[in-house]
């Protein structure tokens, strides 16, 4: 497969995917998993999240303006467990206050993906809107086929990983 094929697999599968899976920090340093469905900004390098203030992932991305995120193909689309088609990212997370521009752009995102009941979440005050702006990244679609992203991007491979026998990036 050429680069551009796995380019166009991610882009199915930011496409096919709802949500991701969150992983942020407690204060106390423990760590918290869960998930929130996810919107692409207009040219694919961003995601937007609305999270609650009760589920503890918003004051953590407040805090630490960090967090990995992984999209997942589900287990019943895939062919091995082991090898389930994933992108993980570490990201750096932004909150867009809501009387500004990129509150407007994050909602209208989430909107057209999730529907209408954006609106009726994000009438309420605890729900937090954050850009995740992804730092490094990788695609894993089988065994030996693990791509490094290229940093600040969801979807451009950088480069191959092949193990540290294989060759590596200069």
């Amino acid at each position: 497969m050429t680069q551009s094929d796995h380019q166009a697999q991610i882009n199915a599968l930011l496409g096919d995917m709802q949500s991701i899976l969150l992983a942020t920090v407690h204060q106390d340093g423990s760590p918290l998993a869960s998930y929130t469905p996810f919107a692409l900004n207009d040219d694919r390098s961003r995601l937007w999240i609305l999270v609650s203030d009760l589920a503890g992932h918003a004051q953590n991305l407040v805090r630490t303006k960090q967090c990995s995120a992984l999209v997942i193909r589900d287990e019943q689309d895939s062919p091995q467990v082991y090898v389930r088609e994933r992108l993980q990212y570490e990201m750096d997370a932004e909150e867009c206050p809501r009387d500004g521009h990129t509150w407007e752009m994050g909602v209208t995102a989430l909107r057209e993906r999730h529907g209408g009941l954006v609106d009726t979440l994000t009438s309420l005050t605890d729900f937090r809107l954050f850009q995740l702006n992804p730092t490094s990244g990788r695609y894993i679609v089988g065994f030996g086929q693990a791509f490094e992203l290229r940093r600040g991007s969801l979807c451009m491979i950088d480069h191959h990983l092949q193990g540290p026998t294989g060759p590596q990036k200069d």
